[in-house]
């Protein structure tokens, strides 16, 4: 019984995992597709998922969301996180400071996942989303949290995500990306021009807690025209002044 249970869990978590990466709803037949689940096993766990609100479903269509409850657990997770609370005020100086969007994310399994945003006050859009995951290797963020690991662990995670061409300036290769990481490690900033995004400029640097470990970065983000006539030296100074405040009130002397 208690197998059986632990089986149904984890259809249900491969259910909302599913959900949660679908660009738009699906319905039943697509999801029992997408993860090899026979749509009748689908449908009775959907239909429980639903009445919690974890899942929500579209009457017109029978197609088949991540509901408001998802939200909600995501929201008190955030609200809960050390780091956001320490790092929220900091964050809304920076954005006031360069009038451009300012990030903080934390690595999770080889990736970094957005988890605050602060807005300038230009209309951008960009895909650093509060709750996107993205690749290290070509995102400010990434590298600047890279650069702090040893080189062997930086080559597994490199390795085991790959490093996926997302625009024709992205770093593809491992040997030029460690290259790259050297000077990262020097000056704790990163500088990411159009690696991840046509047309967007990132700056990032680490962001440390009390043993020396960097258990998060921040970056600036914007057009690369405007970042470039503020000065990408100058952004770096400030965003490097913002981490090691954030770095300090989480009990770091690094």
């Amino acid at each position: 019984m208690a197998e059986k249970n632990v089986q149904t869990l984890e259809r249900s978590l491969d259910i909302l995992e599913a959900l949660a990466q679908a660009n738009e709803p699906l319905g039943v037949t697509e999801i029992g597709n997408r993860i090899c689940l026979h749509k009748s096993t689908v449908h009775r766990i959907l239909q429980t998922l639903c009445y919690r609100g974890y899942v929500e479903k579209e009457k017109e269509n029978e197609r088949y969301r991540i509901g408001i409850k998802i939200v909600e657990l995501g929201m008190r997770f955030l609200n809960n996180l050390e780091i956001r609370k320490i790092a929220a005020p900091y964050l809304a100086e920076l954005a006031k400071m360069l009038d451009e969007v300012v990030n903080l994310v934390l690595p999770d399994d080889g990736e970094v996942v957005y988890i605050d945003r602060t807005e300038s006050s230009h209309v951008v859009s960009m895909q650093s989303k509060v709750g996107r995951r993205v690749p290290m290797h070509c995102t400010a963020v990434g590298k600047a949290i890279l650069a702090t690991l040893p080189e062997p662990e930086v080559l597994h995670i490199l390795k085991t995500k790959g490093m996926i061409k997302n625009t024709p300036n992205t770093i593809t290769s491992p040997e030029e990306l460690l290259e790259n990481l050297k000077e990262v490690r020097n000056n704790q900033i990163a500088v990411e021009i159009e690696e991840n995004e046509v047309g967007i400029i990132c700056i990032g640097t680490p962001v440390f807690d009390y043993s020396g470990r960097a258990i998060g970065a921040i970056s600036v983000s914007g057009p690369a025209s405007r970042i470039q006539e503020k000065g990408i030296g100058h952004i770096g100074q400030e965003l490097k002044c913002i981490g090691q405040r954030i770095s300090r009130n989480l009990g770091s002397n690094f």
